[in-house]
């Protein structure tokens, strides 16, 4: 059965969101997992793939929005919620993802701001009406540094 994580950031810091999904592409890359992230937009793309480069000095997570590149990077970065041929995803859409019992894992990262928890409770509700048991994880706070 699928695993459906309910990531939810309660630190404020304004940066922590985005730190900890790299984080977990970062454990999803070194586990050897092909980890497709559902970005809300192109922008949204952009901005991830710029700061997956850069936040933090002592870690590298190979990672690629480009579909020819795939084959070199086990992130990839997309729009496309329905893509195929990924076993785990990371869910940035604050939106449902179809197809979820096609997954072995979906990770939804959702932080603090009241609309962004109210649409997370939306699709606990969506996952669950397809027969799967969401859980949470409840993050109070991202510890960001080189460790």
């Amino acid at each position: 059965m699928t695993t459906v994580v309910f990531h939810l950031i309660d630190d404020p810091t304004p940066e922590a969101y985005w730190y900890y999904a790299a984080e977990l592409c970062a454990q999803a890359a070194e586990a050897g997992h092909l980890l497709y992230v559902v970005c809300q937009d192109h922008e949204q793309v952009e901005y991830f793939d710029e700061y997956l480069w850069g936040y933090r000095p002592d870690a590298f997570v190979p990672h690629t929005a480009d579909p020819e590149d795939i084959e070199h990077a086990p992130i990839f970065l997309g729009i496309d919620p329905v893509a195929g041929g990924f076993d785990f995803v990371m869910n940035l859409t604050g939106r449902p993802i179809a197809r979820v019992a096609e997954r072995v894992q979906l990770d939804e990262i959702v932080d603090a701001e009241p609309a962004h928890r109210e649409a997370a409770r939306a699709s606990w509700r969506s996952y669950q009406a397809e027969g799967l048991r969401p859980v949470h994880r409840p993050v109070a706070q991202v510890v960001m540094g080189t460790d």
